[in-house]
């Protein structure tokens, strides 16, 4: 059996927020940027880039003398003064899931589209951080199916050469992360902790289907196969 590499989602796949947290950093983050904040947002998160959501921050806010750099740097500063391990809900099967697939041997990386220093904070708060080392990250791409590619690249430099597009498995909660693995010919595991549900992801047909992490040594093995 080749080795794979296995790649987390972050948010609503290994980790939910207190539902207080986010709009109370966007709060302060507006104020600190000076934007619109009457202004009602119909803005969705799940399954897109850093990138991608500040682009449209700045626009929506109407954020006209403010630079992605300078409202990316406002926001990790606020991320990491704010979030607290308590804002932090590690989700079912989480930790076990990580801990079987690097005892199976296999190596695990983050594919998320959070900014590569607020993956690490967000995994940090919730105890996992030391899991993971690198990843491919919002910061690295707009598009989120861009992603694996650049996963993969340094997956190489770890597992080799032999490393092939089928050895990479990414597990995440939105239709975008199984779209991300279809357009790089990954394997995708769909998990409805996050914003859709079962009935919404199936109609994107990932490879494996699951309500939750949760007993990862009833589906584990049969990713790898």
């Amino acid at each position: 059996m080749s080795k794979k590499l296995v790649l987390f989602d972050i948010d609503g796949t290994l980790i939910r927020m207190k539902k207080h947290f986010m709009p109370g950093l966007m709060l302060h983050l507006l104020t600190e940027l000076g934007g619109e904040l009457s202004q009602d947002s119909e803005m969705k998160f799940a399954g897109r880039t850093d990138r991608d959501i500040f682009s449209e921050i700045i626009d929506l806010y109407r954020l006209n003398n403010v630079s992605f750099d300078l409202a990316k740097e406002k926001y990790l500063s606020a991320l990491a003064q704010m979030l607290t391990p308590e804002d932090v809900i590690t989700l079912d099967g989480a930790r076990l899931t990580i801990e079987k697939t690097i005892d199976a041997g296999h190596e695990v990386a983050l594919l998320t589209g959070n900014f590569e220093e607020a993956a690490f904070i967000k995994i940090d708060r919730a105890g996992l951080g030391d899991f993971f080392s690198y990843g491919a990250f919002g910061c690295n791409h707009k598009e989120r199916k861009d992603l694996p590619s650049i996963a993969f690249e340094l997956g190489k430099k770890r597992l080799g050469d032999q490393l092939q597009p089928e050895d990479l498995i990414i597990i995440g909660d939105t239709p975008n992360d199984i779209f991300c693995a279809q357009y790089f010919g990954a394997k995708s595991v769909a998990v409805a902790t996050g914003p859709y549900t079962k009935a919404d992801l199936i109609k994107h047909k990932p490879d494996i289907l699951l309500s939750d992490l949760s007993k990862p040594e009833e589906w584990v093995p049969m990713i790898y196969t």
